[in-house]
């Protein structure tokens, strides 16, 4: 499943390009990032072709009486192919995490406050979110027809019912989260309406791609490090809905966004929030390098600045002196 333009790399390129990335280092072509990039786009549509695929022949051999044992073996070679895909896909997912310090550095110009969705409802990760439970549902009717049982028709009937509503109220959420924004990030920080988090700046100490805490699941994204992980999260006022998705926080030390859990692409958050938090330290330090002046209203007249006093006593010692020498001669 390469695209043309990873194949138009040569091999002992692309072996430099994975050995690279597997001690986290950058490819020094430039135009590494963007072929990576066109493969990965490659590999998502054919994920999300398969599983589809791999739906519609599933469903196929569920609601015929006499399935074709053929079906069976496409539905089965279907999902060994996207299990492929998707390994593929997380080991090129490396491959772009180790690119992204150097692309970000790359970046030109004013940076601007970046915003991203949440995902399409056409995404591969909506499309399982939504199928999933009216899958089971529909599984169990189509075992209980199948047993011939008295009530193996009414059980397939309930679970088809069931089915429409549970996927007719997916398909309702998903229409009304498709304009919420799932991350926000300009030079006041890092926001996340849907799971009720702000991080300001001064909170974070430090910005990744990859969390220290999850190098081993292969996902990419948005990671922040926190500076003190019990004050933000202690802010936070989740939801119900919320708590159960991901959890009270407690006192981790990571915020991790995956890629998967936005519609558009992660690196230009990456790259805006590395440009904030750059923008915030530097501020931040030339604040602290900068003497703070007295100001003229908070002097009180006839108070002497310091050192005034010594000096005013000295000038007083030395007019006294030169009087007394006048008067004795």
């Amino acid at each position: 499943m390469p695209s043309s333009a990873w194949l138009s790399l040569s091999k002992p390129v692309r072996r430099e390009v994975w050995r690279l990335a597997q001690a986290g280092l950058p490819h020094p072509d430039p135009a590494v990032h963007e072929v990576v990039r066109a493969q990965r786009r490659v590999l998502h549509w054919v994920m999300r072709s398969l599983a589809v695929f791999w739906l519609g022949t599933w469903i196929q051999s569920g609601l015929s009486a006499d399935p074709v044992q053929g079906w069976r073996v496409v539905a089965a070679l279907s999902w060994v192919l996207m299990a492929m895909a998707f390994g593929v896909d997380a080991r090129f997912a490396r491959i772009e995490a180790a690119q992204w310090p150097a692309a970000a550095a790359r970046e030109s110009g004013a940076v601007h406050p970046v915003r991203l969705r949440l995902p399409a409802p056409g995404s591969l990760r909506t499309i399982v979110l939504i199928a999933a439970a009216p899958a089971v549902v529909m599984w169990f009717g189509l075992w209980a027809r199948r047993r011939e049982a008295d009530a193996g028709q009414a059980l397939f009937t309930g679970a088809v019912l069931v089915a429409l509503l549970l996927l007719a109220a997916g398909l309702a959420v998903v229409r009304w989260r498709r304009k919420r924004l799932a991350l926000e990030i300009d030079e006041q920080g890092v926001r996340l309406p849907v799971r009720g988090l702000d991080v300001p700046w001064d909170q974070v100490a430090e910005i990744a791609a990859v969390p220290a805490d999850r190098k081993e699941q292969e996902l990419i994204g948005l990671a922040l490090r926190l500076r003190d992980p019990r004050a933000v999260w202690a802010a936070r006022r989740p939801s119900l809905l919320r708590r159960l998705l991901w959890g009270g926080g407690g006192s981790r030390p990571w915020i991790f966004i995956t890629e998967a859990g936005v519609r558009e692409p992660m690196f230009p958050a990456y790259a805006a929030a590395l440009a904030f938090h750059a923008a915030h330290l530097a501020a931040a330090q030339a604040s602290a390098d900068t003497p703070v002046p007295v100001a003229a209203a908070e002097r009180v007249p006839g108070a002497a600045l310091p050192g005034a006093g010594q000096a005013t006593g000295h000038a007083g010692v030395e007019a006294g002196q030169q009087n007394a020498g006048h008067a004795d001669a």
